[in-house]
C-alpha cells in the first residue's frame, strides 16, 4: 500500500533530525504498533503519512494516487459546545459524507464507540473517558485506507478500551492499514501484528509480532518466602541462571526438556509458587531490550 524509502525529516533550527533514513513498507490489513519514548519521531512520522509535512529527503510512494487518511489524535479534537450527535454531523459534513454512506458511517461509529446513550449530551460536559470515545469515533468516521491512532485510549476505562480495540481490529479485518501508538504495551501486544520501534528518529526494529513466540522461552516465578531445598542445585544441573526481579526471579530456558524438569520439581513441593508465568518474552521486555531500557 505504501513504501517509505530513506525518509529523512528535520525541523528548521533543530540540532538533529526528527526522522533519519526510515525505510519500510505498509500493507493492507496491517496493525502496526509504533513504539518509542517521547521525542522518538512517532508524531513526525504521522505528520508525513497524513500529508501535513513533506520529507526533507527520501520518498513516500503510495500504491494508488488518492489515499484517504483517518486520524485519532492524542489531543481532543471536537467542539465542546456541540453535542455528540452534532459533532458527528459536523465532521460528516467536513468529510463530505452524503446520503446512505453518511448514515451508515455515523451509525457504525456510534455502535463501535457505544455512544448511543449520550448522543444529545454536550461534549464539554462529558467525562474524560467519554470524550475519548467521541474523539475516537470522529477519527474513524471518515472511510479511509490508512488510519493513524495516536494514544487513542488514554484515560479510557478497561471495558471501554476493549470495545475501542475491537473497533480497531474490525478496520484491519476490512483490509485497512492501521498505525497505532500507545504507551500501554499490553494493549499494543493485544492488537498489533507488527511492531516498529523508534528512538531518536531512527528505526531500531521492524518485526512481525508473532516472531516473539519463536524466541527463547522464559519462566518467571515467586516463591512464598524462599525457594525450596534443591531448587538452586537443579538450576545449576540444568545450566540455568536465575535473574532476581523486584518480586521473584526470571529464568531463560533453552528447550522444553528444561521446562519439564522444572515443572516436575515444582509440583512435588509441599508449597507452590505464589505466581508463575511461562512463555515467550513480553512486548515490554522486547521493547526495553531494544531501546536500551528507555520506557
Amino acid at each position: 500500500m505504501l513504501e517509505l524509502s530513506a525518509v529523512h525529516y528535520a525541523y528548521p533550527g533543530a540540532d538533529s533530525a526528527a526522522l533519519q533514513n526510515i525505510s519500510l513498507s505498509l500493507h493492507a490489513g496491517d496493525i502496526v504498533g509504533v513504539l518509542g519514548p517521547n521525542g522518538a519521531g512517532k508524531t513526525t512520522l504521522f505528520s508525513l503519512l497524513s500529508g501535513l509535512t513533506q520529507p526533507s529527503q527520501g520518498q513516500l510512494r503510495w500504491q494508488h494516487n488518492t489515499i484517504r487518511v483517518g486520524l485519532v489524535p492524542q489531543h481532543l479534537a471536537f467542539y465542546g459546545q456541540l453535542s455528540i450527535a452534532e459533532n458527528l454531523a459536523f465532521f460528516a459534513d467536513i468529510y463530505q459524507l452524503t446520503g446512505a454512506l453518511r448514515q451508515q458511517q455515523i451509525q457504525l461509529v456510534i455502535a463501535a464507540c457505544d455512544l448511543s446513550s449520550r448522543l444529545q449530551q454536550r461534549a464539554a460536559t462529558l467525562s474524560g473517558g467519554w470524550q475519548r470515545r467521541l474523539n475516537f469515533a470522529i477519527g474513524i468516521l471518515r472511510p479511509a485506507e490508512l488510519y493513524l491512532f495516536d494514544e487513542a485510549t488514554v484515560g479510557v476505562d478497561a471495558q471501554s478500551r476493549q470495545q475501542l480495540l475491537a473497533a480497531v481490529q474490525q478496520l484491519a479485518a476490512a483490509g485497512k492499514t492501521l498505525l497505532y501508538t500507545s504507551h500501554y504495551l499490553q494493549e499494543t501486544e493485544q492488537i498489533a501484528n507488527r511492531i516498529l520501534i523508534l528512538q531518536q528518529g531512527k528505526l531500531l526494529l521492524d518485526t512481525p509480532l508473532n516472531q516473539l513466540a519463536a524466541t527463547t522461552r522464559q519462566l518467571i516465578l515467586q516463591w512464598p518466602e524462599q525457594a525450596p531445598t534443591g531448587w538452586a542445585s537443579l538450576l545449576v544441573e540444568l545450566s540455568l541462571t536465575a535473574t532476581p526481579l523486584a518480586k521473584g526471579e526470571l529464568i531463560a530456558l533453552q528447550n522444553e526438556q528444561q521446562w519439564a524438569r522444572l515443572q516436575q520439581f515444582i509440583v512435588m513441593q509441599s508449597w507452590q509458587p505464589l505466581w508463575l508465568h511461562y512463555g515467550p518474552p513480553s512486548l515490554e521486555q522486547l521493547y526495553l531490550h531494544v531501546s536500551g531500557g528507555q520506557l
